[in-house]
């Protein structure tokens, strides 16, 4: 074989010793191919092209540098984001590891700002501009087989020669930059790409991002979709974000978008349409935090406790505890009744009484007193629940919060009479909520799931590892401050809009945030109206001039619109049985968007349980579809889902996973599965790639077998010129392999085989 001899593939040589370290925001680092002896880098290796890569192959799952932590901390000050980035590196090799760093920055990140610091030493590098770093992304994703740098195409980049990291030994990085946040649509977003770009990667051990906001007047929307993030508001115009985990929070880039207001409840629209389709829309509501005190809507509440024997001991010290936190925080101009039930029922007053210090004190010493005997007439307690609100203000709304830890067992037993029974005794003139808490595994799912819904509330699961009071306290936490009631959205433009979801909508509390999601038919400026009632008296919110995109947007609403579609409809199927129409909506949204659902969880083959997919292709090397797939398990599926019990573990775990979809907030990545620029991919094994190594093989679910396939070589001419596009960029950065529907439906299968 030859041997440049040359000083220029002398530096390239160093440099490719191992995979890159790739970061945004620092990224997690590569696995690293250990060489001996290790040469010295040049941190300005050419562009000009190599000699052939790799010298040999890493099988896969084999990671020589483990990332024990990856942590940002970012200081939002109104818009100016300063960002520092800490990793911490082990060798887990026995001999020294030597290489080359490369962060993709972000386009408008300020050059003079950044710095970089090995173990508390500055090192200097070199930054390259945009066509620069264009030339270097593509010529390594040439020659190291790397195609998540196609994501990063068009960035600027800055390079370093890395540290050499003696056997055994950590190296800390640090990184600092300041990047100022453009604000689109009433909306700045901040993001920090955490996913681990190199195949073989070592996902960091742990990922912690903290992000504060300062100065940010009116702070209102404030929302992540790609990670279940803490919030603490720090007043109307700041706040602290953040979350830390582990590995499985690689799997989706970090982002947040936050927004101001000055009216007393603030929203923000985002938006997706796809060519040729309607589109998603997304909006925040929320409202101010300082005056959300003066404004908070009175309310009745019922609070009713099941007694019954199944309740002693632990359990009915926890409900009394449970009910004492809540009495504690109603605000003034509730009023308050509390109803117990097991063989018969138990009124602390005949009617609702207004909170004073009188009757809190009484509540409190009436709770006391609860004792816990007898049988469980769970549909006596709700009508009598029902009876106390028949009465009063028609525009005050009441709450009915119900805890059982049993079935019904005495009076009527039957769970569909008993749904019946309180649809006939709902108060007709005015909004009543029901809030069911199922305490342990012996519940009827069905029966509390459908009570809740029905009457615009919704269930909660206490399992018999949690506490009842910290589960009912923290759930009323969030409905505690109602700012506004039988809240009513329209979008008044040239479009029109449909399929929403919640439906209907919920009250509004002080310290949330309502997340709608809903279709639209054409893009373009529309008007936002909320409406709504404030103690009696009905309120309108108007924002003006809002847009809808036209075309792009932001592809995570689709995703989120189609995650609470399928709880929607699995709802229905659970209510109505398995009609084959709605489970087929189920599994073609599934598909479409790469939502696991119990129709379409078989596309997660896990990892060592994969089929030999060499015996699964044709001559091109193509898979069969997974919409075939789904075709040869529908049957299976629909009859397990009608056979699915209500009581027990798994009715509670199957309830608690609707649930999860119907409210879903974010749209995390699942591990096998990738919605990438609109598009979803499933893993479907392994095949053999260059140099016999194993790749993992994604599939775009769009495939379709009788269509013909045009191959096309990683990293080749054609490749390139694919990528060219943006949106195609990011569909060719999910593998080197890969199965791939063009936007004119052209299907290429990509491959480093020879």
């Amino acid at each position: 074989m030859h041997r440049p001899n040359s000083r220029i593939a002398r530096r390239f040589a160093g440099a490719v010793m191992l995979f890159m370290l790739i970061v945004l925001s620092a990224l997690p680092v590569a696995a690293q191919i250990p060489v001996e002896p290790p040469l010295p880098i040049d941190p300005h290796w050419p562009i000009d092209p190599p000699q052939p890569w790799p010298p040999a192959p890493v099988p896969p799952m084999q990671f020589p540098v483990t990332v024990e932590l990856h942590q940002v901390d970012a200081l939002v000050d109104g818009a100016v984001a300063s960002v520092t980035v800490k990793q911490l590196f082990r060798n887990d090799t026995g001999r020294e590891i030597e290489g080359t760093y490369v962060f993709p920055l972000p386009v408008d990140a300020a050059p003079g700002s950044l710095q970089m610091t090995i173990n508390g030493e500055t090192v200097e590098g070199k930054l390259y501009d945009k066509d620069e770093a264009r030339a270097i992304y593509e010529e390594i994703v040439r020659s190291r087989r790397d195609p998540a740098l196609l994501e990063w195409l068009g960035r600027g980049l800055f390079q370093i020669s890395v540290f050499p990291i003696p056997a055994g030994e950590t190296r800390t990085v640090e990184l600092t930059y300041d990047q100022p946040l453009a604000l689109e649509n009433g909306l700045f977003k901040f993001a920090v790409p955490l996913k681990a770009y190199v195949p073989g990667a070592s996902p960091a051990e742990t990922v912690a991002v903290n992000v504060e906001l300062r100065n940010q007047p009116g702070l209102r929307a404030l929302y992540s979709p790609s990670h279940d993030v803490a919030i603490a508001r720090t007043g109307n115009n700041g706040a602290l974000v953040g979350f830390e985990g582990g590995s499985k929070d690689t799997q989706s880039d970090f982002s947040l978008y936050f927004g101001s207001d000055t009216s007393a409840i603030g929203a923000n629209l985002l938006s997706h349409k796809p060519r040729g389709e309607d589109g998603y829309f997304m909006l925040l509501v929320a409202p101010s935090v300082e005056s959300a005190g003066a404004e908070v809507v009175a309310r009745d509440i019922v609070l009713v406790l099941d007694t019954s024997g199944s309740m002693k001991g632990d359990k009915i010290v926890q409900a009394r505890q449970a009910a004492h936190a809540i009495v504690g925080q109603l605000n003034p101009g509730d009023r308050l009744n509390l109803i117990t039930f097991s063989t018969g029922v138990r009124l602390w007053e005949n009617d609702p009484q207004e909170v004073s210090a009188r009757t809190l004190a009484d509540a409190d010493t009436w709770i006391e007193s609860i004792v816990a005997t007898g049988a469980t007439d769970i549909n006596r307690a709700l009508l009598e629940a029902l009876g106390q609100l028949q009465e009063g203000d028609a525009t005050r709304p009441a709450y009915i919060l119900f805890l059982t830890d049993g079935l019904p067992t005495q009076g009527e037993i039957d769970p569909d009479q008993i749904v019946q029974n309180a649809a006939d005794n709902r108060p007709a003139q005015r909004s009543v909520r029901l809030f069911t808490f199922g305490v342990g595994y012996d519940v009827n799912t069905d029966l509390l799931n459908t009570l809740s819904s029905e009457m615009g509330g919704r269930s909660t699961y206490v399992k018999p590892d949690q506490q009842i009071d910290e589960v009912v306290s923290a759930f009323y936490d969030q409905i505690g401050k109602p700012v506004l009631a039988n809240v009513d959205l329209t979008l008044t433009g040239s479009t029109l809009i449909d399929e929403i979801y919640p439906f209907p909508l919920p009250d509004l509390f002080a310290g949330e945030q309502l997340v709608v999601v809903g279709r639209y038919r054409n893009g373009g400026e529309v008007d936002i109206r909320i409406a709504g009632d404030v103690n009696g008296e009905e309120v309108t919110f108007v924002y003006p001039n809002q847009v809808l995109a036209e075309g792009g947007g932001e592809p995570f609403v689709a995703r989120l619109w189609a995650t609470r579609k399928v709880g929607a409809l699995l709802e229905q199927i659970r209510r109505n049985g398995a009609d084959k129409e709605l489970v087929d909506a189920v599994i073609e949204l599934s598909l479409q968007y790469g939502i696991v659902s119990p129709y379409t969880s078989y596309l997660v083959i896990e990892p060592g349980a994969a089929p030999n997919l060499q015996t699964m292709q044709d001559s091109t090397g193509v898979v069969s579809s997974p919409r075939n797939d789904a075709a040869l398990v529908g049957g299976a599926a629909m009859e397990s889902a009608a056979a699915a019990p209500a009581a027990g573990a798994a009715a509670v775990m199957a309830s608690e996973a609707r649930a999860s979809l119907e409210r879903a907030q974010t749209v995390a990545e699942q591990s096998q599965v990738r919605f990438v620029g609109g598009k979803t991919f499933v893993q479907r094994g392994w095949v053999e790639g260059a140099a016999g190594r194993a790749v993992p093989l994604w599939v775009d679910t769009a495939y379709r077998e009788e269509v013909d396939v045009e191959l096309v070589a990683f990293g080749s001419d054609r490749f390139f010129e694919l990528a060219q596009d943006d949106q195609a960029a990011q569909w060719l950065s999910v593998s080197s392999e890969l199965i791939l529907v063009l936007e004119d439906d052209e299907q290429v299968r990509i491959t480093t085989a020879e």
